[in-house]
């Protein structure tokens, strides 16, 4: 009871709970891992009420696990050893975009679709690497577990496009790390030591991020795909080898599916690509089609025709196949 009401002091009654039937949804994810239900679920604003939070948790020996969207499917968000699951959904500012340095300072509870939707209405010559994961998810949770989006085959890991992060420490301490440690601007995480890796991986262990910057790229105009198909799993390496190799490919997906029974036995390999003008995209289209021409000549693979309604069911960011 003790704890219930320093909670509530904290961050006010309506955003604590102790009820069974709120405590249940955090006792899950949509994997498979066993359930356990936290103690309490605590629903802070600001980067202080964390502060005060983990204060909390330290005096009286209190588990605490973060938790974002709870749309892992690894038991990540699950709060194993019960205690407080602070829930981090209200601090959803997007702080900041920086249209010239190319960069967005956001909170935890940012979600793909809220940031997808900012960007497209506000600065629609930008995007970020965004992943086929519902619009509910949240940005932070995706980068914290190393998490891909459609521009992880030309960039990396969602992870490598961290600019900054401003993290509570489990002393109750603010730490920065990147550009921001010195500096108002959230352009880079070096040349500074790399400290990061502290921090993304561990699932909220060994800190709770308040704030992260993220690289953002240039928005082409238009986008296409081409759809490659094989019938020899074996040959699907260098396919991918030689498409990669034109540097044209925004996202490359390959796929094996046995249902409909015209896609049993086969393999997919599914090509983005983008540019600002008709010229770019098919100058792209015969480079990558070029790519591949000796398997098209032998007759071990070929494109296949795409409907436009089909070719904008593929091209829907997040996928929604």
């Amino acid at each position: 009871m003790e704890v219930y009401k320093a909670l509530v002091d904290i961050v006010g009654e309506e955003f604590v709970s102790k009820k069974d039937e709120e405590l249940y949804i955090y006792s899950r994810d949509s994997g498979v891992t066993e359930r356990e239900k936290p103690d309490f679920v605590v629903m802070p604003k600001t980067v202080e009420e964390i502060q005060k939070i983990v204060l909390l948790a330290n005096r009286y020996k209190i588990p605490l696990t973060p938790v974002g969207g709870s749309l892992t499917l690894s038991g990540l968000a699950v709060p194993v050893k019960k205690g407080i699951a602070v829930d981090l959904r209200r601090m959803d500012r997007i702080i900041e975009v920086n249209r010239l340095g190319r960069y967005a300072i956001i909170e935890p509870g940012v979600t793909q679709g809220k940031l997808k939707a900012f960007l497209e209405k506000s600065y629609p010559d930008l995007c970020y690497s965004m992943p086929d994961a519902p619009p509910s998810a949240t940005v932070v949770g995706n980068i914290l577990i190393h998490g891909q989006g459609h521009l992880s085959q030309l960039y990396g890991f969602n992870s490598t496009m961290v600019t900054g992060l401003e993290i509570v420490l489990p002393t109750g301490r603010i730490c920065r790390i990147g550009s921001c440690s010195l500096s108002p601007y959230w352009f880079a995480i070096e040349p500074l030591p790399y400290l990061a890796g502290i921090f993304m991986g561990w699932f909220g262990t060994t800190g709770i991020i308040t704030k992260l910057g993220l690289k953002l790229y240039p928005k082409k105009r238009l986008r296409d795909i081409e759809v490659f198909v094989l019938d020899d799993p074996k040959k699907v390496a260098d396919v991918v080898y030689r498409i990669t190799h034109t540097e044209m490919a925004e996202d490359i997906i390959t796929l094996e599916q046995p249902y409909p029974m015209m896609f049993r036995d086969i393999v997919l390999v599914q090509i983005y690509f983008n540019g600002d003008s008709e010229e770019e995209i098919e100058f792209k289209r015969k480079m990558l089609w070029n790519s591949v021409s000796d398997y098209i000549k032998s007759g071990d693979g070929g494109f296949m025709f795409l409907t436009s309604e089909v070719q904008e069911d593929f091209l829907e960011k997040p996928a929604s196949r």
